[in-house]
């Protein structure tokens, strides 16, 4: 019954949110965030053959219906085609990116329909969506607007996935209307139960927390709100849930990273230091009551942080010390990185059997991808390293165009370093984050594209290709 109502109340509420950002030309600020956090198996399974059509897919027909209607300012093609040189050189790499992934993918589309899928949505969830949004030319104050929901969202998600973990109870399970099998897995931990909340996986909602920790940053540099430091405590504890120990050593990561670029001024370092003991304070009057009054609580937060060490080198049992009715630490126990690395092996392979057009789209679901294991080679059905799945799925052409998607971010973050370097910088950071992220998951390519998004657009309208007549 719970499932049904949920599902009911929650159709409606996004349908009367649906029809207001239309009405009211706010549709992005609604968009984005169901890009980014709806799930994939909320929607209709149409026909084996083509990409299930989910919410977020409607979501994208309705934006391009939105732009059609509300667009700005047209594209000049014209004025392109006839004089080249208007095109920054910045796009040229924006552009490589698809060609070459279309390059890689029209190679197997005659004996390989999950090629023509990856094309489809290349296509339809990319490149149109990019088209949209730089023809709707939001303002750099909708940027941090859309920021700001973006972060307010994924805190909802931080609380009810600390909750989730607790209670073992999952509340967007009654979102899976899809009649075809997707990622929606859950895992016991420690005792706890993984967070997922509407990422499928913890790892992904791991990343995911690690993600929204750089622009829940940035608004705090930006606005200089209090409030915004106060939900990095729910992120951390959210990350720390998600029992992904590869997204809580990225924290670290991200905040290295941080104070690099931002807090080298002894000010800023003052500043950072009272954040941060600030931040530890909540997280420990969180924790510390339930390790006290909870054996199996306590065997939570301590077998965290010891699987944490192990990583480093330490040698923890962490089934030894596991309370009564707990079977222990759980799945992947002692792999780690290693099961990770051991995935490096997978580029190898393709390399041997294709190495400019990879194995194609989907070769883990057709027993086409191996990787190397105590002197033999298994076939796999996963990946789990960002930068093996895209060379082992579309070989070099594949690398070549996310690096020369990856030099786009950097051009761009470069030309705006003079007309701003704080978001120049975060531009930097969230990219290095994403970059990071990939060695624990396959790519989170909305999340990527959301960079993209704010790459394009935050700068001077002069900039626009064809534009500044």
């Amino acid at each position: 019954m719970f499932n049904l109502i949920f599902l009911l109340s929650f159709n409606i509420a996004l349908t009367i949110a649906t029809i207001y950002t239309f009405k009211t030309k706010k549709y992005l600020y609604l968009f984005i965030p169901c890009m980014l956090f709806l799930p994939n198996y909320f929607g209709i399974s149409l026909n084996n053959a083509l990409p299930t059509f989910s919410a977020v897919r409607g979501m994208f027909i309705l934006l391009y219906i939105y732009t059609f209607f509300n667009k700005r300012r047209d594209l000049n093609f014209k004025k392109i085609l006839k004089n080249p040189k208007t095109i920054p050189i910045p796009y040229y790499f924006l552009g490589c990116y698809f060609v070459f992934r279309a390059i890689s993918n029209l190679y197997y589309i005659t004996i390989n329909a999950d090629a023509i899928k990856t094309i489809f949505l290349i296509v339809f969830e990319q490149l149109l969506l990019l088209i949209s949004i730089y023809l709707l030319a939001p303002t750099k104050e909708e940027l941090i607007t859309i920021s700001k929901i973006v972060v307010w969202t994924a805190t909802v998600l931080f609380v009810i996935g600390i909750i989730e973990s607790f209670t073992f109870f999952r509340p967007f399970d009654a979102l899976y209307t899809s009649l075809r099998a997707m990622l929606n897995d859950h895992y016991v931990r420690l005792g706890l139960l993984r967070s997922t909340t509407t990422m499928g996986l913890p790892g992904f909602y791991g990343n995911m927390c690690v993600l929204i920790l750089v622009l829940i940053l940035f608004l705090y540099n930006l606005t200089n709100e209090k409030k915004y430091i106060l939900i990095i405590p729910l992120n951390i504890l959210a990350i720390i849930h998600s029992g992904s120990r590869s997204d809580e050593i990225f924290i670290f990561f991200v905040l290295g990273l941080y104070t690099l670029l931002f807090c080298l001024k002894k000010e800023r370092i003052i500043r950072l230091l009272k954040n941060t003991i600030l931040v530890i304070a909540l997280i420990t009057i969180f924790i510390l009551p339930f390790m006290i009054c909870s054996p199996k609580y306590r065997y939570f937060y301590e077998g965290n942080a010891k699987s944490i060490l192990m990583e480093f080198g330490a040698d923890f049992d962490l089934n030894e010390e596991a309370p009564e009715g707990i079977e222990g630490y759980g799945t992947n126990y002692a792999a780690g990185s290693k099961s990770r690395i051991v995935q490096f092996t997978g580029i190898t392979y393709t390399i041997d059997k294709n190495p400019f057009f990879g194995l194609g789209s989907g070769a883990d679901m057709r027993n086409d991808l191996h990787y190397y294991w105590n002197n033999t080679w298994y076939i796999c059905h996963s990946y789990d390293v960002g930068i093996v799945e895209i060379i082992c799925e579309e070989g070099i052409l594949g690398l070549i165009a996310h690096i020369a998607l990856f030099i786009y971010i950097m051009l761009i973050s470069i030309n705006l370093w003079k007309q701003n370097k704080l978001v120049s910088k975060y531009f930097i950071l969230y990219m290095l984050t994403y970059l990071v992220t990939t060695l624990s998951t396959a790519n989170m390519y909305s999340f990527l594209i959301l960079l993209v998004i704010y790459c394009t657009n935050y700068r001077s309208t002069n900039n626009r290709v064809g534009g500044g007549d």
